[in-house]
């Protein structure tokens, strides 16, 4: 019997979770359409255009409504099943109030690894194309190009480590290529040992810079300066990935895991502040697909306040948690980014907070 009356608790409120869903998606790309469409409207654009920036943003829209859409779906059903009675006879026949909500909470574990591995395989490309697409059909510029680029890092070599230098009066982040590209070699000692001067500098296939034209200048213990002239020259020191070089607007939650990594490591090269910004960011990618869980958990324990006007108090309570919880995260993240507190602690802090409460709130429920 149990088994029947959880699967006829999941068809309702998947019924609820995809009706809400929709609503909310169609929410997001009108708000996206109303937003941008004096800009389609001055430039010409197209219908089909049009539509196809709308088509590439139902994914991120769907990343953006799971959570608020499962709230209202699961304080609707629940709070459907206590003002029919029929929550009544469920616990008169044996069936505690927890082992009733169970296969609500695993769908909301279910649902939250879905959102996480929906995000990295799917929203972020569909919303890095639907930005670059808008961008030329506006006339904007998304370029990753950089200039006046300075790095530092770096390498071993044998047992001693390195300090390496790069400047680039100009990167060209579609050829991997440097314009104008100095490369400064410094020893434990901070004494430099090397300078590279070259006109063009290409990052190769077998992951080495590759320099044309280029002045090796070679520094010796005694303060004398040997210079050397190549036409091509390479060295197995000089291998900076080229995603250090390239222009670090574009939002951190919009690059690949991998990508978003070594653009971290390049941040903390060059600016803390920025750092902790960008891994504060990173951190939250992982946090922030946790929430369907978290957003079920308060659903299943307020649902048994609401006897009457149950679509009305449904969508205002799914409208004060998710205030609360975003406006939470907001402060959190805030304090993480200006150094109050650990990135870590900044973008986990909300989940775990509104966690416990949601677990004592369902501890506290009368069964």
């Amino acid at each position: 019997m149990t088994i029947t009356i959880w699967k006829y608790l999941l068809h309702q409120l998947l019924i609820s979770f995809l009706a809400s869903l929709l609503c909310f998606v169609l929410i997001l790309e009108f708000a996206d359409l109303f937003t941008n469409i004096n800009r389609f409207i001055s430039n010409d654009a197209d219908i089909s255009d049009i539509l196809k920036t709308l088509i590439l943003y139902i994914p991120k829209s769907i990343a953006y409504g799971i959570s608020p859409a499962l709230l209202f779906a699961s304080t609707y059903t629940l709070a459907g099943f206590y003002s029919s009675n029929e929550l009544i006879s469920i616990l008169n026949a044996g069936i505690s109030y927890r082992k009733f909500i169970l296969p609500i909470i695993l769908l909301g574990s279910a649902m939250s690894l879905f959102s996480f591995a929906f995000n990295e395989i799917i929203v972020i490309d569909t919303f890095n194309m639907k930005n670059e697409f808008t961008s030329d059909l506006l006339g904007f510029s998304n370029s990753l190009d950089n200039t006046q680029v300075v790095i530092r890092t770096a390498s071993d070599s044998g047992n001693e480590l390195k300090q390496l230098i790069y400047y680039a009066r100009y990167y060209q982040d579609k050829n991997k290529q440097m314009q104008g590209s100095t490369i400064i070699i410094i020893e434990n000692k901070n004494s430099v040992t090397q300078r590279i001067d070259a006109e063009r500098a290409v990052y190769s296939d077998d992951g080495l810079w590759e320099f044309y034209s280029a002045f090796v200048y070679t520094f010796s213990e005694e303060g004398t300066v040997t210079p050397e002239y190549f036409e091509t020259y390479s060295n197995p020191l000089l291998n900076l990935d080229p995603v250090n070089l390239q222009n670090t607007q574009d939002d951190i939650a919009n690059l690949k895991l991998s990508d978003a990594r070594r653009l971290l490591r390049r941040i903390k090269l060059i600016d803390n502040i920025t750092y902790r910004s960008y891994l504060t960011d990173y951190f939250e990618r992982f946090s922030f697909s946790l929430t369907p869980l978290i957003v079920i958990m308060f659903s299943s324990a307020f649902a048994w306040l609401f006897k009457k006007n149950i679509l009305f108090f449904s969508i205002l309570l799914s409208l004060m948690i998710s205030v609360l919880y975003y406006i939470t995260e907001m402060v959190s993240i805030l304090f993480a980014k200006q150094g109050y507190i650990p990135p870590l602690l900044g973008a986990w802090l909300p989940l775990i907070l509104f966690g416990i409460i949601g677990a004592l709130l369902l501890k506290a429920v009368k069964t």
